[in-house]
């Protein structure tokens, strides 16, 4: 039977004393050295290293007193004081560990020692060793866990098995040991028998440890470099965005890395993927081209750019691929091909803008330049250097102000100073010193510390679109021939007076001025003489001086003159006489000398006439020419002035709009080729039960300024289509019947639902109502007339333009209105009187029958004027000659009498 010292257990402790101080000692020397690294102050460094001094003492102290112990109680356990020992040294270096660097790898370096020292006791090791292991995980440090579980913890792995493998090896040696113990007692005995068996087997087993040492070596090596390579190899693929493809040619397999990220989700489980299917048809030539050529041994590398229809995204992905065959058979053929693949949709799509960019860049019509953070032209397209007159290489690295002189520099500059921007209109100058107006933007760029980096700089030449918005204001404001302002700017600035708040009393007049007598200077020395004379005319009216403000040229041979008289009604009268004194000054022209006289109507500007301002003076003008001309007339206010009276007249208008007491006459309508009245207008009157009849020339300018004018035109529009029903039901025949709409209610949005309501409550066919609306109405706002006459078009009435030839309307947008019929006004009818021809009634004639309308001549007066429309073929005539404007019940018997015969047994005056 064994003693106690030749036990294992004996001989564990035994070599455990002996090797544990090896281990105190090298903790304490670590220790200093992770101390060192650190970057600590000379008490803390003495404090820790003394910390650490003690504790490796207190284990050689323990390893003397143990072995002296053991020596004379061989079954004492030293274990369980070594590991207490151990665990506190283990729990100093787990938390040294977490400071990283020197003290991480002195750490797992006292792991290992730990193992060394512990090799006859796992668990003694175990305990030294999780500390280690562990706690750096614990405590917060300079070390992060990402570089904890990359470096620490595959190192403590490899010591655990190495360790592991240590320590069986080295149970088997002390059981070896034994053995040969007790083998050396036996060969004591019998020494000569067993000498060449222990030698035999002691050297066996030493290379079988040495064997097996070296092999756990080597494959804990080949190990960690596996690992290694393959982390670094996905790293770089990860993060470069790299798929791996191996084509195995002979037998016709691909694998494909990354299938899903490529192709999409319905090729993640496929084995095999139809990469040509999925080319895109336009690339397909391209890549079989590249493939082939490196597989027939002509290219080095093979290399393709194609897109590809992928599962997960709409449209097409670009790819990159590049290989290489690495394996060719005896006679050269392909075997084997390897290469990667890359996403460049990115790629492709930002060089596809930089391309857009810089083509926009070069082809801009404006010029785009770019400086640096100092403000030095880096580059310019080509429309920069031509607005300077310069080549590009010429200004390139020149500042800003040097490349682009001007005087508004330092305001540029503080404006790019507070604001990194700035935009604006200049006056710049370019080579050879040439002003030019200019437009520039230019705009800061920061990189991504918010620094400038690059200023952006967009600029361009006004100098042909201001001189083509000057051409086109002259065009839109000012007359051709005379240089006078047109009527459209007249318009606008005779419209300012709205604006005024208050508005001067007694201050402003509007005078309207009409050669007498021109269309004969026309006719008989022509046209070009007749535009000399206007031309004369017109500067002398401009050369007239206070209070005189502006003239215009409203059309023809009418001018208009707006003045500023501020009160001083002498000097207005002064200044219109001499507006007429001044045109019937002798004109030299071609050797003529031409006399011509004008005639001349005002009115004062006041609130209540403000949008009737030019209506009232061409009135008053027509006063003044049928006064025989080359005189002055005002326009007459016919309503009174008094304010107590005005308002009593409107209360009354008020209530007989209320009680339904205005009436309706209407007024037949001849036509000229039957002879027949088939149609009539209907005409407003009122009579007052205390002023009697009133003229509806006094009542309804009233009404338009009181906002009755609506309902009076709504009463006159149902009541007219009410009565035509009427007459079409008892047996009269289509007889037609025309309502004026006035200014306010052609402006108004319901004029299409009033229209139409009135139509459908009377059940009057809409071909039977025709809509009077002036020239001048129509002209004041264009735009609109042509909308609201498509819109009543659209009901299926008539449509006549009434006054015309008053309202300067222009051929080419009378063709663009719906209209049927043109009223001809009785100011023209005037010239047949003598026995004469009108130029502008037959002119007006072939006009409309050229546009296919018919022709109402208004004002017929006299046979002649009668005989002289039936011979021009004029389709209707209406006037006194005809009938007076007649209540419903008188009309209704000239209606149903009216013939041809009617003509010779009417009164010499007047037909009926």
């Amino acid at each position: 039977m064994h003693q106690p010292q030749d036990t294992l257990r004996h001989l564990r402790n035994v070599y455990l004393l002996r090797y544990s101080r090896l281990l105190w000692v090298a903790s304490a020397i670590l220790g200093v050295l992770c101390l060192a690294s650190q970057n600590l102050n000379l008490g803390m460094l003495v404090g820790r290293s003394v910390l650490l001094v003690m504790l490796a003492g207190a284990g050689l102290m323990l390893v003397s007193l143990g072995r002296e112990h053991l020596d004379t109680h061989p079954g004492w356990n030293p274990a369980v004081w070594v590991g207490g020992l151990a665990v506190l040294h283990a729990l100093v270096w787990g938390f040294q560990a977490r400071m990283g660097g020197v003290c991480l790898t002195l750490a797992i370096a006292f792991a290992g020692l730990a193992g060394v020292a512990f090799f006859t006791h796992w668990r003694l090791f175990l305990m030294s060793w999780l500390p280690v292991a562990g706690m750096p995980f614990l405590f917060d440090g300079p070390v992060t866990n990402a570089e904890l579980l990359q470096v620490h913890v595959p190192l403590m792995a490899v010591v655990v098995v190495g360790i592991w493998q240590g320590h069986r090896m080295s149970m088997r040696m002390l059981e070896n040991t034994l053995e040969s113990r007790h083998l050396s007692e036996l060969l004591a005995r019998h020494r000569d028998q067993l000498e060449d068996t222990v030698t035999r087997r002691t050297t066996e087993l030493e290379q079988s440890n040495d064997r097996l040492n070296n092999e756990v070596e080597l494959r804990k090596q080949i190990n960690q470099s596996l690992v290694k390579s393959e982390e670094q190899m996905n790293m770089a693929m990860a993060a470069s965005g790299i798929g791996f493809w191996d084509w195995d040619i002979a037998n016709r397999r691909v694998y494909h890395s990354d299938k899903q990220k490529f192709f999409g989700h319905a090729t993640d489980d496929a084995d095999y993927i139809d990469l040509e299917s999925r080319v895109y048809e336009a690339d397909r030539p391209r890549v079989r081209r590249a493939l082939m050529l490196h597989l027939k041994d002509r290219t080095r590398y093979y290399h393709a750019r194609y897109r590809i229809r992928h599962d997960d995204v709409d449209g097409y992905k670009w790819l990159e691929d590049s290989g290489k065959v690495i394996e060719r058979d005896a006679r050269g053929r392909p075997m084997r091909m390897v290469g990667t693949r890359r996403d460049i949709t990115d790629d492709m799509r930002k060089q596809e803008e930089l391309r857009l960019s810089s083509s926009l860049f070069n082809n801009s019509p404006d010029g785009v330049f770019v400086l640096d953070s100092d403000q030095r032209l880096r580059t310019c397209n080509r429309m920069f250097s031509q607005m300077f007159h310069q080549q590009k290489g010429q200004i390139i690295g020149l500042p800003l102000f040097q490349v682009i002189p001007t005087e508004q520099q330092s305001r540029i500059a503080q404006g790019m100073v507070n604001n990194g921007r700035w935009q604006g209109d200049i006056v710049a100058l370019r080579k050879g010193h040439q002003r030019f107006p200019m437009s520039l933007t230019l705009t800061a760029i920061r990189d991504t510390d918010g620094r400038i980096s690059h200023y952006l700089g967009i600029g361009r030449d006004l100098t042909d679109q201001r001189r083509s918005a000057l051409q086109l204001d002259y065009l839109n404001n000012y007359d051709k021939l005379t240089g006078l302002v047109n009527r459209s700017y007249f318009h606008r600035l005779i419209k300012q007076f709205e604006e005024h708040e208050p508005l001067l009393r007694d201050h402003y007049a509007i005078a309207v001025l009409n050669l007498d007598r021109f269309k004969t200077v026309n006719d008989s020395l022509g046209q070009d003489v007749g535009d000399q004379l206007l031309k004369d005319v017109a500067a002398r009216l401009n050369n007239l001086n206070d209070p005189v403000r502006q003239v215009a040229r409203l059309g023809g041979d009418e001018f208009a003159l707006y003045i500023d008289y501020e009160g001083d009604r002498q000097a207005l009268d002064e200044v219109l006489a001499l507006a007429l004194e001044e045109v019937s000054r002798p004109s030299l022209i071609d050797d003529h000398e031409l006399i011509v006289t004008a005639s001349i109507g005002a009115c004062i500007v006041h609130h209540d006439n403000l949008r009737q301002l030019l209506n009232q003076a061409i009135s008053a003008m027509n006063q003044a020419r049928l006064q025989g001309g080359n005189n002055v007339q005002f326009y007459r206010q016919l309503l009174p002035n008094q304010p107590e009276q005005r308002q009593n007249l409107e209360d009354s208008l008020k209530h007989a709009v209320d009680n339904g007491d205005l009436t309706i006459n209407y007024q037949p309508k001849l036509n000229l080729a039957t002879g027949l009245i088939d149609s009539v207008e209907a005409l407003v009157r009122w009579h007052h039960p205390e002023q009697g009849p009133i003229a509806p020339e006094d009542f309804l300018p009233l009404a338009e300024e009181t906002g009755l004018i609506n309902r009076i035109s709504d009463q006159v529009l149902q009541r007219a289509c009410r009565d035509a029903a009427n007459w079409r039901n008892q047996g009269l025949g289509d007889i037609s019947v025309s309502v004026n709409l006035s200014g306010q209610q052609v402006f108004r949005d319901d004029l299409y639902d009033r229209v139409a309501g009135a139509l459908e409550h009377s059940g009057l066919p809409a071909e039977y109502l025709e809509l009077e609306v002036t020239e001048s109405v129509l002209m004041e706002d264009a735009a609109h007339a042509q909308d609201f006459l498509n819109q009543l078009r659209s009901l299926g009435v008539q449509l006549a333009l009434d006054d015309f030839g008053t309202g300067y309307s222009s051929l080419s947008y009378l063709k663009r209105l719906p209209i049927d019929t043109l009223k001809i006004d009785r100011s023209f009818l005037r010239e047949v009187n003598d026995g004469g021809a009108s130029q502008v009634i037959e002119a007006i004639m072939a006009m409309a029958e050229s546009l296919k309308m018919s022709v109402v001549a208004e004002g017929v007066e006299t046979r002649e004027q009668l005989g002289y429309l039936k011979k021009r073929g004029c389709d209707y005539a209406q006037g006194f000659l005809i009938s007076r404007p007649l209540p419903a019940h008188e009309i209704l018997p000239l209606i149903r009498h009216s013939n041809l015969r009617l003509f010779g047994e009417a009164q010499p005056d007047q037909l009926h």
